[in-house]
């Protein structure tokens, strides 16, 4: 809504400024017009690839987004941040998801990289107690998830700092940190991200880093 209203109020202030003078207005005028239309195709390009992205994270599942105002953030003569915050929803599903990216655009390639999507922020999102069954959930999954991905087989958790939100009706953003006990292998810190949907008790997302070790950061694939 909010970039749909600066479209607006560019159309309507662009034509007032015209008035005001001559030749050097009417220049002014047509270069706000073409910066204005390139920003537009950028951020419409950007959009497309956000939802391509978020299609393939849920294995082709239709998705429907819609965004809020974007922001860009120079880098250099070439490149820029673009970054804002969504929401999406599965189609035939009421319940949208808030959801913040980050992409970097490339001026001379005309377009933008792979996009980092932070899912189950922002949006309608509303702190509630943490879900006991949802928590018993991710346990088992983390530890489930780190004994496939790592090779070990002794581990426990130990989460002690979990933050909870819902968004969409029916799903739960988890934030957690603690400690992954791998026995006589010693413990780690770990981080959580996840998204779970209460109503077909899915993980729609799993991310995990153990930043106290040689550096790992894996996503879980989906359940099939």
């Amino acid at each position: 809504m909010k970039q749909r209203l600066s479209w607006v109020v560019l159309a309507v202030l662009l034509p007032t400024c015209a008035c005001a003078g001559g030749p050097g207005a009417r220049a002014a005028k047509s270069e706000a017009a073409a910066t204005h239309d390139d920003r537009a195709a950028t951020e419409k390009l950007i959009a497309g690839t956000v939802v391509g992205s978020l299609s393939e994270r849920f294995q082709g599942r239709p998705v429907e987004a819609r965004f809020g105002a974007l922001r860009m953030l120079p880098i250099d003569a070439r490149t820029s941040a673009i970054e804002g915050e969504g929401s999406l929803r599965f189609v035939g599903d009421p319940g949208w998801i808030g959801f913040h990216f980050r992409s970097i655009y490339d001026s001379l390639l005309g377009q933008p990289g792979p996009p980092e999507i932070d899912l189950g922020v922002g949006g309608d999102a509303r702190p509630i107690p943490n879900d006991s069954l949802a928590l018993r959930h991710l346990e088992d999954r983390a530890i489930e998830t780190l004994q496939r991905e790592l090779g070990v087989d002794d581990v426990r958790m130990q989460l002690d700092r979990v933050e909870t939100v819902e968004t969409g009706q029916h799903y739960l953003g988890i934030e957690a940190r603690g400690l992954a006990d791998f026995g006589r292998d010693g413990s780690q810190d770990i981080r959580i991200h996840a998204l779970y949907d209460r109503r077909d008790a899915q993980w729609l997302r799993f991310d995990y880093d153990l930043p106290s070790a040689t550096p790992v950061a894996q996503t879980a694939a989906l359940p099939r």
